[in-house]
């Protein structure tokens, strides 16, 4: 089950305590996220996801149109400071 920005943040600090100054900053962003609308526009889970061009793990840029064009694809993405 997914789970919220707020919710993943709570479990973390369960098992790894965050600094006040960590504590604050993703506080902060997690308002600015809210606020920003942007959980509208995304896609959501099932979706297909737009083409994008980004680095992958060695620099390189690949787009989703062309790594689909090898076979599955999975994307992961890592937000915040873990």
């Amino acid at each position: 089950m997914e789970q919220d920005l707020r919710s993943q943040i709570k479990e973390r600090e369960r098992t790894h305590p965050l600094s006040r100054e960590e504590s604050e900053l993703l506080e902060r962003a997690y308002r600015e996220l809210a606020q920003s609308g942007i959980t509208q526009r995304v896609p959501k889970a099932g979706e297909p996801a737009p083409d994008f061009r980004l680095p992958n793990a060695v620099g390189i840029p690949v787009s989703l149109s062309d790594a689909r064009g090898h076979g599955p694809v999975v994307v992961t993405f890592y937000r915040g400071i873990w």
